[in-house]
């Protein structure tokens, strides 16, 4: 082989050496290492773990009534802080969670909403916690407010802080983790919307990363925290939001705490419980001089009249919920009884409401349904099918030789029925709505507006009004109004 050749062949594998080492380079993932371990908490990762864990056994156990959808917590460093911290992860430890989302201020940068960080993972001195890049991409294109950057996540420790607990109690977990700087209410609420959109189906925990009073006054320090906690108990966002902007309430993780009870109302959270609270003063021991206040709360949808959610029905299961209901109206129409089924799914357990809906030529022939019951799917279902095609005092029962003409639209609640306290809570489309005044009521399913074309509020209204009996405007005044959201499948896709 010629000396030419052979250099030739060097250069070429030389190249080529030097483009698989800078494509291995490029596929590294990019992590955001620990910056203040060492000073918030240990650097070593069995010193941290055993703290972590001796905070988490000292820490109470405290009753947050039902399913703990999100937190608000603490980050100062855990010599301060790290007890009322543990004291709310410690509700949360044995639920299922597969990812924690994680919002917290920027104390460094100049962020304008939501930072997401663009990387693989955030490292404590635990180990990498793996970033939901799917989601965070999903995110950032739901809603104009969150955006990649570093922005806010090069230094600050309010983030940062959060992790060893939750890589404690988690360690399987995925991480969306969050900078949030400047805020309004307009911008909140629709931060808050679209991670509620985007965590509907997952089994997911919010974190807002908060300390409150900053100053040099104890005394006002022990103020400003009862007054600023009550308002975040109350779990009334918009007028917590109007707070901090008025500056009549303090905390430097205002907006994150605001946006994170919008996402956790929209979720489900009807309640919100106080679980721990202190300040630096009270810690040390040591009145006087420069004061930080710290408190903890959960969350939760309550196991009573509150707000209640249910995750959405997976299509082999609403399959089978279609399959049943064919099969008791054909069996009726034959033998005038009932058929018996069996649960196929766990979730065929749950007693939720469900109303079945049948049209014909795309024409309503018959609906009925129960906004709760005491029965579970697997039984209500198939009574509802029947009661829908016999039983509907609109329309004749159903005959025959319409069996094969009909087509079966089953409704499965994702919430329970709860009341709203003025109209303007209501989202036409997305939920169903219940009317009721002087002993009338009446109820639309959530895609019924768009089945009639309307196009505001005030069309459904007065269609309600009309299907219950009340005068055009009666629900201006005096009316009381109840909510709900479903799961709508039908027939069609068991073509699929």
């Amino acid at each position: 082989m010629r000396l030419c050749t052979v250099i030739f062949l060097v250069l070429l594998l030389t190249i080529a050496c030097r483009k698989d080492e800078a494509l291995s380079q490029s596929q590294k993932a990019v992590v955001r290492k620990p910056v203040v371990a060492g000073q918030f908490y240990p650097a070593r990762a069995g010193e941290l773990r055993q703290e972590i864990e001796g905070m988490l056994d000292r820490a109470p156990a405290v009753s947050a009534g039902g399913k703990i959808i999100a937190l608000s917590v603490p980050h100062a460093g855990y010599a301060y802080s790290g007890p009322t911290a543990a004291a709310a992860y410690k509700q949360v430890a044995g639920q299922a969670i597969e990812l924690v989302v994680v919002l917290a201020p920027s104390h460094r940068d100049y962020v304008r909403g939501g930072s997401l960080f663009q990387g693989d993972a955030y490292e404590t001195p635990l180990g990498k916690m793996m970033v939901d890049k799917a989601l965070a991409r999903k995110l950032t294109q739901s809603c104009e407010h969150f955006q990649f950057s570093s922005l806010g996540h090069g230094m600050e420790h309010s983030l940062e802080v959060q992790l060893p607990f939750i890589q404690t109690l988690f360690p399987q977990a995925k991480l969306l983790p969050i900078i949030i700087g400047s805020f309004d209410w307009p911008g909140c609420h629709k931060m808050g919307m679209a991670l509620a959109k985007v965590l509907q189906d997952k089994k997911a925990l919010l974190v807002a990363s908060t300390d409150l009073y900053h100053g040099y006054s104890y005394e006002t320090c022990k103020r400003s925290d009862e007054a600023t906690l009550k308002a975040m108990l109350a779990l009334q966002p918009q007028a917590l939001c109007e707070g901090f902007l008025r500056e009549s309430l303090q905390a430097c993780g205002a907006g994150p705490v605001v946006i994170v009870q919008v996402a956790a109302r929209e979720l489900g959270a009807d309640k919100a419980t106080l679980i721990s609270r202190t300040n630096s003063n009270d810690v040390t021991g040591e009145k006087g001089g420069y004061v930080v206040g710290y408190g903890s709360i959960a969350y939760s949808n309550s196991d009573g009249s509150g707000r209640k959610t249910f995750q959405p029905l997976e299509k082999n299961v609403q399959k089978e919920l279609l399959r049943m209901a064919r099969k008791s109206i054909e069996h009726y129409l034959k033998t005038r009884t009932r058929l018996s089924f069996q649960p196929t799914h766990e979730v065929m357990k749950e007693k939720r409401g469900v109303f079945v809906t049948i049209t014909e030529g795309g024409m309503l022939r018959g609906c009925i349904g129960y906004h709760e019951s005491d029965r579970p799917l697997y039984e209500l279902v198939p009574d509802r099918a029947i009661a829908a095609a016999f039983e509907d005092p609109r329309f004749p029962p159903l005959r025959p030789d319409e069996l094969d003409k009909i087509l079966i639209k089953i409704s499965v609640y994702l919430t329970n029925v709860y009341r709203i306290n003025d109209i303007g809570e209501f989202e036409m489309g997305k939920h169903g709505i219940i009317i009721v005044k002087g002993g009338r009521g009446a109820t639309y399913l959530p895609e019924v507006p768009q089945e009639a074309g309307w196009r505001t509020v005030e069309e459904e209204m007065e269609s309600l009004c009309q299907k219950a009996g009340l005068p055009s405007g009666a629900w201006r005044d005096g009316a009381e109004f109840y909510v709900y959201r479903t799961q709508v499948f039908d027939e069609k896709m068991l073509n699929d």
